[in-house]
């Protein structure tokens, strides 16, 4: 660091600096966990939106279904694993998991290997308060949500943020898809 005017600059010297060939100027390729994947293609891929029930997953992934040309597939809150990654191993499908079945390591194997997997970010205290779940309901509520979203952020590939609704939400998968 150097003085200037009694203000510390940050030297940025040392950083490496690297040339990446690039074939195609205008592709678009999706960069994750997983490395780099082909672009975005909706009969070969599978789309997961995870999030807490009343947060809109079922709502965002009928959009971006019918974005894409998928199939939606909005299973309820209570469906068994089994279920959920049945339906996860499916390609051309826009899957509206219950974040519940994160729970289940064959699911959070499923998640991992071969989908994109988006996860609701949601205040999960503001969300109680609109289902109307307060005291001891809306604590217990919380506390799940909490629990949940750690195990969420072991599979995920794709953050949505708060307090957008589904239809603007649907920008977000497709900027993150790489798809216009």
């Amino acid at each position: 660091m150097s003085g200037s005017e009694g203000k510390d600059r940050f030297d940025t010297s040392g950083f490496v600096m690297r040339r990446q060939e690039v074939g195609e100027a205008d592709a678009a390729m999706t960069v994750s966990r997983a490395g780099r994947r082909p672009p975005f293609d909706p009969a070969a891929e599978r789309i997961v939106i995870l999030g807490l029930p009343g947060s809109g997953r079922r709502r965002l992934a009928e959009l971006v279904a019918q974005r894409f040309g998928m199939q939606a597939a909005t299973p309820e809150d209570d469906a068994a694993p089994e279920v959920v990654t049945e339906l996860c191993c499916r390609t051309g499908l826009v899957l509206a998991a219950p974040v519940s079945a994160v729970r289940d390591e064959k699911l959070r194997a499923c998640l991992r290997d071969g989908a994109r997997v988006f996860y609701m970010m949601t205040n999960p205290v503001r969300l109680a308060a609109e289902l109307g779940l307060s005291g001891e309901a809306g604590e217990k509520f919380c506390r799940e949500a909490l629990e949940l979203e750690t195990l969420c952020m072991g599979v995920l590939h794709f953050l949505l943020p708060d307090g957008r609704s589904p239809e603007q939400l649907v920008v977000n998968v497709c900027e993150n898809l790489g798809v216009g």
